[in-house]
């Protein structure tokens, strides 16, 4: 993914090209990485004078493919790709702030079956734990998390599984633990919260980024300004409104409504810092999923 973004980086968007056609913004139905979604179906991008056209993808990685290539303006990443990126030469920003994880309303958590008698970081030695993918942000949290609270990691295995399996194999045993997102958090049946993993990292940190070219972002300062106002904007109303964003999410995602009553639902930042991303940089480093040293400072936009 990062050869292609190397290569694609070469071809910046003209200025004033947003003019001409639909301002193209990256998104998930992921609701962590979809808050554009409800920018573009609440109408606070229109307000501010845009016309979005949302593009859906599977992951971060390939949104951040299509911003290098000029397929796409904008859209949601993460700060581990665009460290990755940035530290490759690849030319990626932050503008805003998107997707927020904080230790008070998580929407993901390490999970053990509710008959279990594993109840601390520790009992986990010589067990089977299942993540999504074995090496993200998650790997890393579920590690540091283990650490921390007095476990060897080394004796702990670690198997990648579909979220959608997890439940089931928490039920048989295949699996001692599984770290379990929303929609499979709120409907796996008989479980057990053990741990919330992202709380090893920080408090408070953003997990998705508004992202875009630098040089497109020099290029159309006005318009970077107003996505980030528009995207704030939807955030404000978002985090006090998940009822009316309800039917969006259900709308992208294909989710029974009421699976979405049911979930925790993600917060959506206001603003975007450094002490919001270092964190994260830190801790990839550590655990090897970003090659040197990373200051947050570097990977945002500043006037």
């Amino acid at each position: 993914m990062l050869a292609l973004l190397s290569a694609a980086a070469t071809a910046p968007a003209p200025a004033g090209a947003q003019a001409e056609r639909p301002l193209r913004i990256g998104a998930e139905t992921n609701e962590t990485y979809g808050e554009a979604l409800y920018g573009v179906d609440g109408g606070f991008f229109r307000r501010a004078a845009l016309n979005v056209e949302p593009q859906l993808f599977a992951s971060a990685g390939p949104i951040a493919t299509a911003i290098a290539a000029g397929a796409i303006e904008v859209g949601l990443t993460d700060a581990l790709v665009l460290a990755n990126a940035v530290n490759r030469g690849v030319p990626l920003v932050a503008i805003a702030g998107a997707g927020l994880f904080r230790t008070t309303d998580p929407t993901s958590a390490l999970c053990v079956s509710k008959s279990s008698s594993f109840r601390t970081a520790k009992s986990l030695e010589g067990q089977t734990v299942a993540l999504g993918t074995l090496v993200s942000l998650t790997s890393i949290a579920v590690k540091m998390w283990l650490t921390r609270n007095g476990a060897n990691v080394a004796d702990v295995k670690f198997v990648e599984m579909p979220f959608s399996e997890m439940p089931f194999a928490l039920q048989r045993g295949t699996v001692a633990a599984a770290y379990l997102p929303e929609p499979q958090l709120s409907q796996a049946g008989p479980i057990r919260v053990m741990a919330v993993p992202y709380s090893a990292i920080a408090d408070t940190f953003l997990i998705s980024l508004v992202t875009t070219t630098r040089s497109w972002a020099v290029q159309n300062p006005d318009v970077v300004r107003r996505v980030a106002g528009a995207m704030y904007e939807t955030a404000r109303w978002a985090n006090r409104n998940r009822n009316l964003t309800a039917p969006i999410l259900a709308k992208y995602s294909k989710l029974e409504p009421d699976v979405i009553r049911h979930m925790k639902r993600t917060l959506f930042a206001t603003a975007l810092e450094p002490g919001m991303i270092q964190p994260i940089l830190d801790a990839a480093v550590a655990y090897k999923l970003v090659d040197r040293p990373t200051s947050a400072a570097d990977l945002i936009l500043r006037p």
